[in-house]
């Protein structure tokens, strides 16, 4: 499986304009942790509800803080057919 993406920099700003809902991945202490955020901005809930758009989020683009983060995640999602739809990019934080 290829993932989409190819680990390019991407903005949150950027995936609000496409109104992309997505995670925050950070590899710390031997785990991984994903934040879901709404493509608002909005840190979501356990149930990915967003309170500020009033709406369930779907997150599939993952973006990862630093780049042992990312082939964490590229190797997880590759050998898991269920998140084949997974979009994986680096954090580029907003200037």
């Amino acid at each position: 499986m290829t993932t989409k993406g190819n680990g390019m920099a991407l903005t949150p700003e950027r995936l609000k304009e496409q109104k992309e809902d997505y995670f925050v991945a950070q590899w710390e202490d031997e785990q991984l942790y994903m934040t879901p955020h709404c493509h608002c901005g909005n840190v979501l809930d356990e149930q990915y509800y967003c309170d500020q758009c009033k709406r369930q989020c779907t997150c599939q683009v993952i973006l990862c803080r630093d780049g042992q983060t990312l082939n964490v995640v590229e190797k997880f999602l590759h050998g898991n057919p269920d998140f084949k739809h997974f979009q994986v990019h680096l954090l580029e934080e907003d200037s």
